[in-house]
C-alpha cells in the first residue's frame, strides 16, 4: 500500500528533527539540528514559534519530562535540561565522558521513564557511536556500540522490545529490554534497508505494534510489522526524511520532519518543499510518548 504525505508547514529547515506531541502542552515541538532552535506549534491557533537554543551545532533531539516546563535535550556535550519558559539550559549528564569526535543524536523515553540515547561519530564515518540507557544523572549504562550514525530508539507497546537504527549500516535492529536492567539484549536484525530506500533515521511504534521508519535520502516513511515485513510506503516530497510522530488528541495525526542538508541543487529543484514539515492522517493511532523521570 502506497500513499503520499501532504505539506503541513512550509519551512527551510537544514535538518528538522525530533518532532514530538507534548500532551500536557497540547502542542508539537521539534528542533533544527544545524541552526539550533526549538519550534513550537499550537494546532488550535495554527501558530508556530521559533526559539533559539544557546548551543553550537549540531544539537540532537528532545524528549518530554515529568516537568511540563522542561524537556531533555541531547547535544554535543551530552544531555541537558531545557526550560521552555526562558530557554535556559542545565547540564544533566554526559555518559560518553567527553570522548572526542562524538555527538549525541536521537533520544526516546521507555515505559519505565528511562531515556535511551544514541551517539554518532561527528563526521559520520567511523563506527564509534553507541547506544546508552540513562536512568538518572548518575546512573546510566552502555547498551551497545559500533555505529557511525545512531538513530531512532523506539519501543514496542509492552516495552519489551527496543528498535534502533544503524543508519550507515542500513539496518533496523530489535533488542530485548526489561525494567530491572540498563541493558539491551539479544540484538537481531528486523529490517535490512535496500539502497533505493535510503538510510533509516527516526523510528516510532504505533498502537498496533507496527514500526515506522523515516528514510534519509529515501523520500519516504516505511511501515513494517514486528516480523519486519513491509506494510506501507508513504511518499514524502522531500529529499531527506528525518522522523515522525503521532499527535493530536487522538494520536492519529502523523507529523513528519525533513531536511535539506547535503542535498544537491538539482535535488532541491526537483523537491522544493524539502526542509518543510508534512502531515499524514493515519488509520491507526500512535502510542503516548512516556515522560522522562526528573
Amino acid at each position: 500500500m502506497s500513499d503520499t504525505a501532504h505539506l503541513w508547514s512550509r519551512a527551510p529547515h537544514r535538518l528538522g528533527e525530533s518532532i514530538i506531541w507534548h500532551a500536557a502542552r497540547r502542542c508539537y515541538l521539534w528542533v533544527d539540528l544545524l541552526d539550533p532552535a526549538l519550534f513550537t506549534h499550537d494546532p488550535v491557533t495554527g501558530t508556530t514559534r521559533q526559539h533559539a537554543i544557546p548551543l553550537p551545532p549540531p544539537i540532537g533531539s528532545i524528549a518530554a519530562t515529568t516537568n511540563d516546563d522542561v524537556v531533555i535535550l541531547a547535544h554535543r556535550g551530552g544531555l541537558s535540561l531545557l526550560d521552555l519558559r526562558d530557554m535556559s539550559l542545565t547540564p544533566y549528564c554526559d555518559p560518553e565522558g567527553g570522548r572526542d569526535a562524538i555527538i549525541y543524536n536521537d533520544i526516546k523515553v521507555d515505559r519505565w521513564g528511562r531515556v535511551w540515547v544514541g551517539t554518532s561519530h561527528a563526521r559520520e564515518l567511523e563506527p564509534r557511536g553507541a547506544l546508552w540507557c540513562v536512568e538518572s544523572a548518575t546512573r546510566f549504562a552502555l547498551a551497545d556500540a559500533g555505529f557511525a550514525i545512531a538513530n531512532g530508539p523506539a519501543f514496542s507497546r509492552d516495552c519489551g522490545t527496543l528498535y534502533f537504527n544503524d543508519s550507515l549500516g542500513r539496518t533496523t535492529f530489535a533488542y530485548d529490554i526489561a525494567p530491572e536492567h540498563l541493558a539491551a539484549r539479544n540484538r537481531r536484525v528486523l529490517v535490512h534497508h535496500g539502497e533505493g530506500d535510503g538510510l533509516p533515521d527516526g523510528v516510532v511504534v504505533d498502537a498496533n505494534d507496527d514500526v515506522w521508519t523515516a528514510q534519509w535520502a529515501g523520500s519516504a516513511i516505511l511501515k513494517f510489522n514486528r516480523e519486519g515485513r513491509l506494510l506501507q510506503r508513504i511518499a514524502v516530497p522531500s529529499v531527506h526524511v528525518t522522523t515522525l510522530c503521532f499527535g493530536g488528541e487522538s494520536l492519529r495525526d502523523i507529523r513528519i520532519t525533513t531536511a535539506t542538508d547535503g542535498a544537491t541543487p538539482e535535488q532541491l529543484q526537483a523537491m522544493p518543499l524539502s526542509g518543510s514539515l508534512f502531515a499524514f492522517d493515519s488509520t491507526c493511532s500512535g502510542l503516548p510518548e512516556p515522560l522522562f523521570r526528573l
